[in-house]
C-alpha cells in the first residue's frame, strides 16, 4: 500500500499547472475539429463540446442551457402520481404558454386573452385560476369565461394598455419563476423518478415539499455557489469539466481537472482563467503581458513602478532564464572559506 501510495505522489518541482493546462488544452483542439466534422447535425438540447468547456473555464455567470436535477424524497420517489404533483408545482407556466392570442379593445379599456385548452389542461389550470392570478399580480379586474379571460383597465392610453398586455403575457401564472419546463424522468437502474428542469431557481425549489434538498443539483456553477457555497461550486466545476470531456470520448485524469477547479475557486469566489480572472491577476508583470493586452500591462507597470519577482514559468522563459521547476528548482550551495581541499580532490 505504501508503494502504491507513493506512485500517486507528485515529485518535488513537478510543473503540475503546466501539465494540467496541456492535458486539457490538447484535447480541446480535438474538440474544435469534431465541431467542424459534425456541423450538419442538429444541435442537442444542452450545450456541449468546446462551447461548454469555454463557458466553464471562463466562469460565465449563466450557462447557455441551464439544467437542474430535482430528486424526490424516499417516500415518494417511486410513486409517479406524487412526483407528477411535485413537477406541476415546480413547472414554470407563463401566460404566453397558454394563450393563443390576445385582443386589445382601446375604447372599452379591455384586453381579452383567448386560452389554449390543451395547454391549459396540461398545466392543470382553469380560466378562473388564471383570472385570479392576474388580479393579484396587476391589481386589475379580470373575468373568466370557458376559454378566455377579459381584463378591465382604468385608462384609455393606448401605450399603457399595450405595455400592460405585453407584461401580462410574460408573467408567471403557475410554478416557480426561472425554472422553465419540468420533465419527469425515470432512472432505469433504481426505478426512481426524478425531475429535470430547463432552468434554475434552487432557493425556491428547496421550499417545495417532497424535494430531496441533499441531492438537488444544477450545471450552473454560480447558482450552486450562491446556494451552497464555494466547496459546492468547486465540485460542480470539476464534475462539469469531466462530463463535458467524457461526452466527447476524451479521457483526462481527474486530478488535472480538480487542480483547475481549485485554482478557479481558491480565493473564495469563482474566477475565470482569462484576462479578467487568473491570467490577468498574476503577480508577474511579464506573465500578465504575455497573455493579452501587452501594452496596457507594461505601461501600467512602468507608471506605478511595479517589480517582477520572476518566480513563475512564463516570465523566466521570456527573459531566457531557467524556470524554477523541475531541475531548475534545485540550487547548489557551499560554505565559503578554504577551497584548497576542493581543488585537491579535483
Amino acid at each position: 500500500m505504501a508503494k502504491k501510495s507513493n506512485n500517486y505522489n507528485v515529485q518535488y518541482g513537478e510543473p503540475v499547472g503546466m501539465i494540467a493546462a496541456q492535458s486539457v488544452g490538447e484535447p480541446g483542439t480535438q474538440m474544435i475539429l469534431r465541431l467542424f466534422h459534425f456541423a450538419g447535425i442538429e444541435a442537442t438540447v444542452t450545450t456541449s463540446g468546446l462551447p461548454r468547456l469555454a463557458e466553464l473555464v471562463d466562469a460565465k455567470k449563466r450557462p447557455t442551457t441551464p439544467i437542474t436535477y430535482v430528486y424526490i424524497e424516499d417516500g415518494a420517489k417511486k410513486d409517479f402520481e406524487k412526483v407528477e404533483a411535485i413537477a406541476k408545482k415546480i413547472n414554470e407556466v407563463k401566460m404566453q404558454n397558454i394563450v393563443r392570442r390576445f385582443v386589445e379593445n382601446f375604447p372599452k379599456k379591455r384586453i381579452k386573452f383567448f386560452l389554449n385548452s390543451q395547454e391549459l389542461e396540461a398545466a392543470g389550470l382553469t380560466s378562473k385560476q388564471i383570472a385570479s392570478k392576474i388580479e393579484k399580480l396587476f391589481e386589475v379586474e379580470a373575468e373568466a369565461d370557458e376559454d378566455a379571460v377579459t381584463v378591465r383597465l382604468q385608462t384609455t392610453n393606448m401605450k399603457i394598455i399595450r405595455n400592460t398586455g405585453v407584461r401580462m403575457m410574460r408573467s408567471v401564472i403557475s410554478g416557480i419563476e426561472g425554472v422553465g419546463k419540468a420533465i419527469i424522468q425515470q432512472d432505469k437502474k433504481t426505478g426512481e423518478y426524478f425531475i429535470i428542469a430547463t432552468g434554475n431557481n434552487l432557493g425556491a425549489i428547496m421550499d417545495v415539499a417532497g424535494v430531496d434538498k441533499y441531492r438537488l443539483y444544477t450545471n450552473d456553477v454560480f447558482a450552486m455557489y450562491k446556494q451552497f457555497g464555494i466547496e459546492s461550486a468547486r465540485y460542480t466545476l470539476a464534475k462539469e469539466l469531466m462530463h463535458t470531456l467524457s461526452e466527447q470520448s476524451i479521457t483526462v485524469d481527474h486530478r488535472h481537472l480538480l487542480l483547475i477547479a481549485d485554482a478557479m475557486t481558491s480565493s473564495g469566489t469563482i474566477k475565470g482563467i482569462g484576462r479578467h480572472g487568473l491570467s490577468g491577476q498574476k503577480n508577474s508583470v511579464l506573465a500578465r503581458a504575455a497573455y493579452e493586452e501587452t501594452v496596457k500591462h507594461l505601461i501600467n507597470a512602468a507608471a506605478f513602478g511595479e517589480i517582477d519577482p520572476m518566480s513563475g514559468v512564463t516570465e523566466n522563459i521570456l527573459v531566457g532564464k531557467l524556470i524554477p521547476l523541475g531541475t531548475g528548482s534545485v540550487k547548489l550551495a557551499m560554505k565559503s572559506g578554504d577551497t584548497s581541499k576542493v581543488k585537491k580532490n579535483k
